[in-house]
């Protein structure tokens, strides 16, 4: 993975098996329907970014990785890695 994503996807895993107490990502992890209604949060947030005329440059970053950070943390609470989604795009493109 490139971005950072595979650094980024350890310290979830880091937190699904430590769940440190006061971290973000182990109270995600631990709550299905939250770490749920975050991943549609950001995604709608996102889509109200992409709808803006014009569009903020800075705002679509921000919120494309709010909804980036949350999916992630939804695939590793499902069993998914990052490099099953790639595989399948990669599956999908020939």
């Amino acid at each position: 993975m490139d971005h950072g994503l595979a650094a980024l996807e350890t310290v979830v895993r880091q937190r699904l098996a430590d769940a440190p107490s006061g971290s973000y990502t182990a109270e995600l992890l631990a709550d299905d329907e939250l770490i749920q209604r975050k991943i549609m949060e950001e995604a709608f947030e996102v889509c109200l970014e992409l709808a803006r005329t014009p569009t903020t440059h800075d705002r679509v970053v921000s919120e494309a990785a709010d909804l980036v950070y949350h999916l992630l943390v939804g695939l590793v609470g499902a069993g998914v890695s990052f490099a099953d989604v790639v595989a399948e795009l990669d599956r999908r493109r020939r």
